[in-house]
């Protein structure tokens, strides 16, 4: 029965190694590495939300919602979903994202340069559960509205690692928001700030982590309609991709308090190699 066991061993290995010998040779494989070791964790070389970088909720209100992203680059094509649910308990948020599903199409080269274990670049992959609780630890309505938060960020190691879409390994965040309203008008300035915390697979350096900034200026318009410029950034330890700074340009409306919907564009400025369109719809209840 050893012996058996020993002879399946060996196939299964001989047939692992000829499965990936394409990658072994783009990448000079030494034969005993972990191929893990050969990637990098860095939201320049890994799909657009394997790295998230957290916010605030946007609304103090019960929800649920459903959003689309769809790529707007040639070589790195994508369509995913996100569902996200929001419960209010006083003056804490529990806001939970699932990223349920993706579907994408990369070139060769960038296949390759994501050092991706999927030799056609292709596929179809469930993402990961971030849950993030906020509470409100201040708030002021006089001559200006004024609010406090801190938030508890949580990533799943849920989503696969192979073809380079998602990190297959948890991640953490604490960070302060704060908000601002000018008296008698509907202008919003939100800015968070923090430090977040990513674990690689390597083992001399298990983890990264670095300082989180985001500024949010919002417009409420007439007929419900908002205006939103957001810009978003991660310092990392590494300098290996680790340094993005995300533009977010988006234009939303409320239909009677009851649901919300909302047209995002996307693009990365440094470390983060996407352009993409975001459409979601918002339920309150």
């Amino acid at each position: 029965m050893r012996q058996i066991l020993i002879i399946v061993f060996i196939l299964f290995s001989f047939g692992a190694k000829a499965q990936f010998e394409w990658w072994n040779q783009i990448h000079n494989w030494d034969g005993v590495t972990p191929w893990t070791h050969y990637m990098n964790y860095s939201h320049a070389y890994l799909g657009p939300n394997a790295l998230p970088i957290p916010t605030v909720a946007n609304s103090h209100k019960n929800y649920v919602s459903s959003s689309a992203q769809i790529s707007l680059r040639g070589d790195d094509q994508f369509v995913n979903w996100h569902n996200e649910v929001q419960l209010v308990t006083g003056k804490t948020l529990f806001n939970v994202v699932h990223q349920s599903i993706e579907a994408f199409r990369t070139s060769t080269d960038v296949r390759e340069h994501r050092t991706s274990r999927g030799e056609s670049g292709q596929g179809i992959q469930a993402g990961d559960v971030v849950v993030n609780i906020s509470h409100r630890l201040y708030e002021k309505q006089e001559d200006s509205s004024k609010e406090l938060f801190f938030t508890t960020h949580l990533k799943t190691a849920a989503g696969p690692l192979n073809n380079a879409r998602f990190t297959d390994a948890p991640g953490y965040a604490f960070f302060f928001t704060g908000r601002w309203q000018p008296k008698n008008t509907d202008f919003w300035v939100s800015s968070d700030a923090g430090f977040q915390v990513y674990q690689t697979h390597w083992v001399d350096y298990p983890q990264n982590d670095g300082f989180l900034f985001n500024l949010k200026l919002t417009q409420r318009m007439n007929h419900g309609i908002g205006i939103h410029a957001e810009t978003r950034t991660f310092t990392g330890y590494f300098r290996d991709g680790d340094w993005p700074r995300i533009l977010n340009l988006s234009i939303d409306r409320n239909f009677n308090g009851t649901s919300r919907s909302a047209l995002q564009w996307t693009k990365g400025l440094n470390d983060y190699p996407f352009s993409f369109l975001t459409l979601t719809h918002m339920v309150f209840f």
